[in-house]
């Protein structure tokens, strides 16, 4: 099926940009005839079905035969002066008799000479085109067709020059092909030049390498030859395009054109180039589509240099972001994104150019730097993202020195970054300057004790808790074994109430050593402003080895056991370790915000004791978590018990319950002795008690110990990663003076509450 063309597709306006893209045309494709370009294009149709529409004579005139009859001219003819064409197929037409009536001729014809056209088309009228032909194989294989179809040679112009040309494939085309859309992303200047070496147009260029996805018609192709009796002269009213089907294959229907053949057909011209504005988007739109179309040996060496890309150079409007610290940037800078909006390309996946605007990243750098924004730009996690996008934006930027020399170390959390709370312990003039990470104190540095005699110092007070209470343990078993005769495992006779006394006094005993502490650092010199009541709650959370004092109570006989010192020691750690639920649960939530639990303390600076910190610290919190779940588990089953249990009479004048014996173990914590018989309030147990009374005790004391060790490691890994983090940030003063002061009240504690 025949449809009209309306660009005369291939051969006019879609190569040569007749009008309708405001380029004029330099070749009609159709010259010396009686049709103008115009009525060529309004007359043209074009076979777009594939078949083969090669025309077999209908009639033979004796070696004559119709023009019509004949093949239509090949495109690269078209192309050219057709006038040494249209010559030949004019000598060998003549008008011929073609009906007689006896010896009268009744009827004349226009007809062609089959003989004379092969003996016309010699290869000296065929070396007159081959040289515009010859660039594109598909052309050229277009023109072997017809002149074998008409001459029956086998060559061109000397023998062998059209070998292969009868078996193309898709390799032929060599540097392959793109489609002719690709022109419309070149820009003006590019399309409007010419060929550096033959000064041929680029549109000409450009039309003899075009071919068609299969062969196409161009004019009437029921009639593509006619004598014009006006001009003495044939005349063309038809050509056909070069198809790809000539190689064997098909592709999608439209127009193309073999980058081989434009390659070597035109050449740049690089001084000056066609588009030599430097600030103008169409030199990069010219190199970009000469790269992409012939590659970079076509372009000037230095030729990526003036090139206005996104990417490196710009940055496309929709993609530009501002740091997280926007709020505190001057406005001045905000209004450089306008200020610098310029056209740049965005490369495609073909490697031309799709203009987008975009901001000139040279222009929005120039002055801008690490000091243009305050307030938040330089505080811990905004920090980090204003210099990252600093680098990001700026850092490529030739010549741009914005950012501080030590930017790579402000870009990851510094030190004090790292550190939950925003004071420290060390000696300066203004402590309200702590929060800043680029202040140094290098007279403290100087002064400050070492790391291992900080942690010495915890260790050394630990140790005189031990001590004192193994000694304790030892004088209670020997007395014990001197009082065998009085039972008992309070054998002692405390009041209920002593081991109640006793627990808030060790517990008030800690908190007096912190708060001399405290008072000895506020007295030094450059610790005038270290917080009293933060710096007393931050002490609070230090190891204790409480847990080994119910250990050795355990450990003891059930008749001489102490329950009143171990009752003690267990209130008084409860109430120390609840105040340290301040720190540690500050640590874990400064942790989480700041995701330095999934991966933030990697390029941290003394990342690894901050990792043991938070890690101990997390461990803590979720221990503590657990115990005090499993005692409010404990206290609601015992109120459960109570409520559900009515006392019953027994014997001696003695109640109990089913509830009692799940709350025998708590209840020998307040329990006092009498004789041959424990008594809680208004109840009594006997001996046949002792056996359940001591296996819950056992079963108390072990998972108490447990809980109170792991705790104690836990505070041992948060203390031993804070002094490691702090270092010099963590300074305290006359460090053997409030070392002395907590181990005196530490023993004391411990002495008080021995059994």
């Amino acid at each position: 099926m025949k449809v009209p063309s309306t660009i005369l597709v291939l051969l006019a306006a879609r190569i040569c940009g007749v009008a309708a893209r405001g380029i004029a045309p330099t070749d009609s494709i159709i010259s010396n005839t009686s049709m103008s370009t115009a009525e060529a294009i309004q007359s043209a149709t074009i076979d777009g079905d594939g078949k083969d529409l090669t025309l077999t004579p209908q009639n033979n005139y004796g070696g004559w035969v119709n023009p019509e009859d004949l093949i239509p001219m090949p495109q690269c003819i078209a192309q050219q002066d057709q006038s040494a064409w249209l010559s030949v197929m004019t000598r060998c037409t003549s008008k011929r008799c073609t009906s007689y009536f006896a010896f009268i001729c009744t009827y004349t014809q226009w007809l062609t000479q089959l003989s004379c056209l092969s003996t016309g088309f010699s290869p000296d009228v065929i070396r007159g085109y081959l040289p515009y032909c010859g660039r594109s194989v598909l052309a050229k294989a277009q023109l072997y067709r017809w002149v074998r179809s008409i001459t029956g040679r086998t060559w061109l112009v000397d023998v062998g020059d059209a070998n292969g040309l009868e078996n193309l494939s898709p390799a032929s085309l060599a540097q392959g092909y793109a489609p002719f859309d690709a022109t419309y992303k070149a820009p003006g200047c590019l399309t409007g030049s010419v060929s550096a070496y033959s000064m041929e147009p680029f549109q000409r260029v450009m039309a003899s390498c075009g071919f068609t996805s299969t062969t196409w018609h161009t004019g009437n192709s029921a009639r593509p030859w006619e004598y014009s009796e006006s001009l003495r002269s044939m005349t063309t009213l038809d050509s056909e395009t070069a198809g790809y089907d000539l190689a064997g294959r098909s592709i999608q229907t439209g127009y193309y054109f073999d980058k081989e053949c434009f390659c070597s057909a035109y050449t740049l011209n690089q001084k000056p180039e066609p588009c030599a504005e430097p600030e103008s988007i169409d030199l990069t739109k010219e190199r970009l589509w000469i790269n992409a179309t012939c590659g970079p040996t076509s372009l000037p060496d230095n030729w990526t240099d003036a090139l206005k890309t996104t990417g490196s150079v710009c940055i496309p409007m929709e993609d530009w972001q501002w740091p997280r610290c926007v709020a505190d940037i001057p406005k001045q800078v905000i209004e450089r994104k306008n200020q610098c909006a310029t056209d740049a390309c965005e490369v495609d996946s073909s490697g031309y150019c799709k203009v987008k605007r975009s901001v000139d990243r040279a222009c929005f750098c120039r002055d801008v730097s690490y000091d243009s924004c305050g307030g938040s730009c330089q505080i811990f996690e905004t920090r980090i993202d204003y210099i990252k996008w600093l680098h990001n934006t700026c850092g490529n930027v030739q010549d741009w020195h914005g950012l501080p020399d030590n930017w790579r170390q402000l870009a990851a959390p510094s030190l004090l970054d790292l550190i939950p709370w925003r004071w420290t312990v060390k000696a300066f003039n203004d402590s309200k300057n702590a929060s800043s990470p680029q202040l140094e104190y290098p007279e403290a540095e100087e002064t400050c004790a070492s790391n291992e005699w900080k942690l010495g110092s915890f260790a050394l007070v630990n140790l005189s808790i031990f001590v004192v209470t193994f000694i304790s343990h030892k004088a209670s078993r020997r007395t014990s074994t001197q009082n065998r005769g009085t039972r008992g495992f309070l054998s002692h006779a405390h009041p209920s109430w002593r081991w109640l006394f006793d627990g808030i006094l060790i517990a008030a005993l800690q908190l007096l050593a912190n708060w001399i502490n405290t008072f000895i650092v506020r007295m030094s010199p450059g610790y005038e402003d270290v917080p009293v009541l933060q710096l007393m709650l931050l002490w609070i959370s230090m190891p204790r080895p409480t847990w080994f004092a119910i250990l050795l109570i355990g450990a003891q006989p059930f008749d001489s056991m102490n329950i009143s010192a171990a009752a003690s020691a267990l209130l008084a750690e409860t109430l120390l370790q609840s105040l340290s639920t301040y720190y540690m649960f500050l640590t874990v939530n400064y942790g989480r915000e700041h995701g330095f639990y999934f991966g933030g303390l990697e390029q941290a600076e003394r990342g690894g004791p901050a990792k043991i910190m938070y890690y101990g610290a997390l461990m803590w919190l979720a221990l503590r978590t657990l115990v005090v779940i499993r005692d409010c588990r404990r206290i609601m089953r015992e109120m459960g018990s109570d409520d559900l249990n009515s006392p019953k009479p027994q014997k001696g004048g003695r109640t109990t319950s089913s509830a009692d014996e799940n709350r025998e173990a708590e209840v020998g914590l307040l329990a006092s002795s009498s004789g041959g018989r424990v008594v809680y309030g208004t109840f009594s147990f006997t001996d046949e008690d002792d056996e359940a009374l001591r296996k819950s005790f056992v079963k108390i004391s072990a998972t108490t110990v447990g809980s109170m060790l792991l705790l104690w490691v836990a505070q041992w890994l948060f203390w031993g990663g804070f002094i490691g983090l702090s270092s010099e940030e963590y300074c305290l003063p006359n460090l053997e003076v409030l070392t002395a002061v907590w181990t005196v009240f530490s023993v004391a504690g411990a002495t008080v509450g021995a059994p």
